[in-house]
């Protein structure tokens, strides 16, 4: 298997540097370009109490684009080994055991022994992990501790028979105590307590035998082996309780990194469903409880994820005041317990955001320590919640403030410009009707300004009306494969017939290939394109152009205006929007009715400045689909 394909090996424990180890490997594979493999070793034969923790590495791993595999092997090295060499790995990752114990240094660790395999693999071993070869293993009673204590006390005493027979009887009580403190260490108080039985019974054959009889009178000796015994069982009482904390420290940092995990997963939620989707199973997994989120909906409960742990529970108007006040002596994060189910505040910054139910497996309940950390659940939930309720409210906000500017500029664009027309209408209608004679070239002056306003009242209103459908979808694109000189022309000759001959010169390629548009809609385009051209370069020459790239076609309307300002090259599409400098005419609909039919047609627009004045606005239209075969030529046609 060639080197970059090989994987990444990652092998990965219950604690919470493992963590580090995921992201150690995550790297690695991405520096290196290779898949990488989060592989597990259960070396009890089953699962152990931390075998869900595992799972939400190995998932947290899967989630990163690792492979995930859990084996089962009577060791850790042989376990890895075969993972290895199964997968033909390029490089295992491994933690370094955080064990700083002297004798903890003797034994070959697991790294050593991969090494002795002869593995096809580079070994590394990242310092901020973890040994999972030895879990716990001070607490083990049985057969095999049980022969270790016996092969360490036999051991010593071998020690002890080798003092010189002049030397003094008191050098043998360091072999037996340090013999005693390893015992402890390493087995546990239980089997030191008899470790010390046995030393003392040993101590006192040592004391009968001819080698050691002449060492002085016994009872003191064995006065002083039995302070030394005890001082011994001083010294497993502070092991034990630096083992005690050691297991602390672990489980807080587990319980850290499980925290840090469901406040990466609860940011990335989208909706208050998928909060108590991922809220459950985070729970679930680190407390061994089931759990799901409740939210007030008509007077009842909504369970998310459905259903819920208890459904005689009491409505909102009755829980949720309980759940602040009196009950819990004035902390809103005690839990109520209900039954067999226990209820939890998601108490946010202004109001509650809900209730987190828990449904321990155990009748027992759960234990006091771990409440602290599901409180700490129980905030991040109700901040996730919390922070979803404000973008919904600001999203709200932000459209009601849009709707309320769009009603303000249409009011304020369209006033003056209908309040122009209808004036203008409403006095040459009132002229023509006073009594008074009016001269044939006055009256016909008064009728061409009344069609003139009718037509210009009847284009904004068209606008309008058009921008709305495009952008409701009300209309429908209907695409056909035409010539764009086609369109062109129409559009030229609409103009030409309302303005006269245009100064505008046309550049369309002979080879230009058909386009798939709606000629109406295309056609409107270029009608508003040229129609702002004029306005902004009155008697200017004005250029129309087309070109073909790989799977689009380019129309360009020029002109040699005044330009764009700088930093209006987007807002120019915006409804209603005009430039501060422009003049009377327009309310700033047609760039926006031309930026809604190139993207309902799936194209593009954009405007830039001219090299030597003026602006140009580009449009790309896809050239999506199969164009028709041109037609057959007819046999005998001249």
């Amino acid at each position: 298997m060639d080197a970059p394909h090989r994987p990444i090996l990652v092998a990965l424990g219950s604690e919470a540097r493992a963590l580090r180890l995921i992201q150690a490997g995550f790297r690695l594979a991405q520096e290196r370009s290779a898949p990488w493999i989060a592989v597990h070793v259960e070396t009890g034969g089953h699962p152990t109490e931390d075998s869900e923790q595992v799972q939400v590495w190995l998932q947290e791993a899967q989630r990163l684009g690792a492979e995930i595999r859990v084996l089962q092997a009577p060791t850790l090295a042989q376990g890895l080994t075969e993972a290895t060499r199964g997968t033909h790995a390029q490089v295992l990752l491994l933690g370094r055991s955080r064990d700083r114990w002297p004798w903890a240094r003797v034994g070959h660790s697991t790294a050593n022994e991969l090494l002795r395999r002869g593995l096809d693999t580079r070994i590394e071993v990242v310092d901020e992990g973890l040994n999972q070869s030895q879990p716990h293993a001070f607490h083990s009673t049985g057969f095999g501790a049980m022969v270790g204590t016996l092969s360490v006390l036999a051991a010593s005493s071998g020690l002890a028979w080798l003092v010189p027979r002049e030397g003094n009887i008191a050098m043998v009580l360091p072999v037996y105590l340090a013999a005693v403190t390893f015992i402890a260490h390493r087995w546990g108080q239980g089997l030191a307590v008899l470790a010390s039985v046995l030393s003392t019974l040993f101590y006192s054959f040592l004391l009968e035998t001819p080698r050691f009889n002449q060492g002085g009178a016994p009872w003191p000796n064995l006065l002083f082996f039995l302070a030394m015994l005890l001082a011994a069982q001083a010294v497993m009482g502070l092991l034990h309780r630096l083992r005690q904390q050691a297991r602390e420290v672990q489980r807080r940092e587990v319980h850290t990194a499980s925290l840090y995990l469901l406040g990466r997963a609860l940011a990335r939620c989208s909706g208050i469903d998928q909060v108590g989707v991922i809220a459950a199973e985070h729970i679930r997994r680190v407390f061994k409880v089931e759990a799901c989120l409740l939210f007030p909906a008509q007077g009842g409960w909504r369970a998310a994820p459905p259903p819920s742990l208890d459904p005689g529970l009491p409505p909102p108007a009755e829980l949720l005041p309980r759940l602040e006040v009196g009950e819990r002596l004035g902390d809103p994060l005690e839990p109520l317990a209900l039954g067999r189910t226990y209820c939890l505040s998601l108490s946010g910054t202004d109001r509650s955001e809900g209730v987190l139910q828990i449904l321990p497996r155990d009748a027992a309940g759960l234990p006091s320590e771990t409440w602290e950390l599901l409180k700490a659940f129980a905030v991040q939930i109700a901040l996730a919640l919390e922070r979803l309720r404000w973008l919904e409210e600001a999203r709200k906000a932000q459209v009601e403030s849009e709707t309320e500017r769009m009603r303000s500029t249409l009011l304020g664009a369209i006033g003056h410009d209908l309040r122009t027309p209808l004036a203008a209408i409403h006095g040459a209608a009132g002229t023509l009707l006073l009594p008074s004679e009016v001269s044939e070239s006055t009256r016909r002056d008064l009728l061409s300004m009344i069609q003139d306003e009718s037509e210009r009242l009847a284009h904004l209103l068209g606008n309008l009306l058009d921008l709305t459908r495009l952008e409701s979808g009300a209309i429908h694109v209907q695409k056909e494969w035409q010539p764009l000189e086609e369109v062109v022309g129409s559009a030229l000759g609409r103009l030409e017939k309302r303005q006269g001959p245009l100064p505008l010169r046309v550049d369309l390629p002979e080879a230009l290939p058909l386009v798939p548009l709606d000629a109406a809609l295309i056609e409107q385009l270029l009608v508003n394109l040229l129609t702002n051209a004029q306005r902004h370069a009155p008697g200017q020459a004005m250029d129309l152009r087309a070109w073909e790239d790989p799977g689009r076609v380019h129309i360009e309307v020029a002109d040699r205006g005044p330009g764009i300002p700088e930093g209006f090259e987007e807002r120019i599409f915006d409804k209603f929007f005009r430039l501060p400098e422009a003049g009377e005419g327009g309310v700033g609909l047609g760039l926006a009715i031309c930026r809604a039919i190139v993207q309902a047609h799936g194209g593009t627009i954009h405007a830039e400045n001219r090299p030597g004045g003026g602006s140009s606005f580009r449009v790309a239209l896809p050239l999506d689909g199969i164009p028709p075969a041109p037609p057959e030529p007819v046999e005998g046609a001249l």
